[in-house]
């Protein structure tokens, strides 16, 4: 196993301490955040990281393989399907709508479904510049959501500041046209996908 392909894996092993970090609550903390959030955004951070440097790695050092290119982004979806999924428990402080997410993961399915028919006859579809814009998008908007839970108590705390409320609206509402931004590049990237590779279908 390559150093790439260890780097993709390794996004999918983050998913369950990202999971365990998000919803930890040291005694004492509030609803609103603690420490927990703030390893969460870390270690999605990290974790995204390595989605550039898996792929730079395999290209520079060709190790590009067959597994690589399936695997690498059925792990971009494992990893953003299972951040939204938590968001949308604090979609009040996150701004993450429900809709978004079911949006977001039902494309990821379709285009999953997609690469499995087509894999079953040789083909293996690699990533389009839409479908990295795609990540691109998602990954901006998870990753400020984020660090907003993150830092959110302290916020609150020193909230009686004009600049400072303004701030939070200012932050609030970035996240949301993120989150649809995210949406609208998801939709077009999988219609793109499909309209690409429909021939397989037939």
């Amino acid at each position: 196993m390559n150093l790439a392909t260890k780097l993709t894996l390794a996004r999918v092993v983050a998913i369950p301490f990202f999971m365990f970090a998000f919803f930890y609550r040291a005694p004492g903390a509030s609803l609103e955040g603690d420490w927990g959030k703030a390893a969460a955004a870390i270690i999605f951070i990290l974790a995204a990281i390595t989605d550039y440097y898996d792929g730079y790695l395999a290209r520079r050092y060709k190790q590009v393989t067959t597994f690589g290119r399936f695997m690498d982004p059925i792990a971009d979806k494992l990893l953003v399907s299972t951040a939204l999924i938590a968001m949308v428990e604090y979609r009040e402080i996150t701004h993450t709508a429900a809709w978004v997410a079911i949006i977001i993961i039902a494309r990821e399915f379709a285009v999953t479904g997609l690469r499995l028919i087509c894999a079953e006859r040789g083909q293996v579809i690699e990533a389009s510049g839409a479908g990295k814009l795609k990540t691109t998008t998602q990954l901006t908007a998870i990753i400020t959501a984020l660090c907003f839970l993150s830092i959110r108590v302290f916020l609150l705390t020193y909230a009686h500041h004009d600049w400072l409320a303004q701030l939070m609206q200012f932050y609030a509402a970035t996240i949301q046209v993120l989150m649809i931004i995210a949406a609208v590049t998801t939709v077009y990237s999988g219609y793109d996908y499909f309209k690409t590779n429909w021939h397989f279908l037939d």
